[in-house]
């Protein structure tokens, strides 16, 4: 039992690993986005406020809650293979 919850704290600890990453990665490649689109257009804000914006945009988004399927898939996947293991 003990080596089940040691397995499932290091998933646990890798997979967030893995979703700061790309949490971080998005964000990054997002803001860099804006600021060639506000170099495109020249809109009469401020750089920095057209760049707030587009980032609180992305922030209710739903391509940002994606990165919580790095959770929610191996879950699944986990309960799944759990159920079938004893089912059988």
């Amino acid at each position: 039992m003990i080596i089940w919850i040691r397995n499932i704290v290091i998933i646990f600890v890798l997979l967030s690993i893995i979703y700061v990453i790309l949490s971080l990665v998005s964000r990054f490649k997002q803001r860099a986005k804006l600021k060639i689109e506000y170099d495109a257009s020249k809109p009469d804000t401020a750089k920095d406020e057209f760049v707030a914006k587009g980032m609180q945009k992305y922030a209710r988004s739903f391509r940002s809650k994606l990165f919580l399927g790095v959770y929610v898939i191996p879950l699944i996947i986990f309960v799944g293979l759990l159920y079938l293991a004893n089912k059988s």
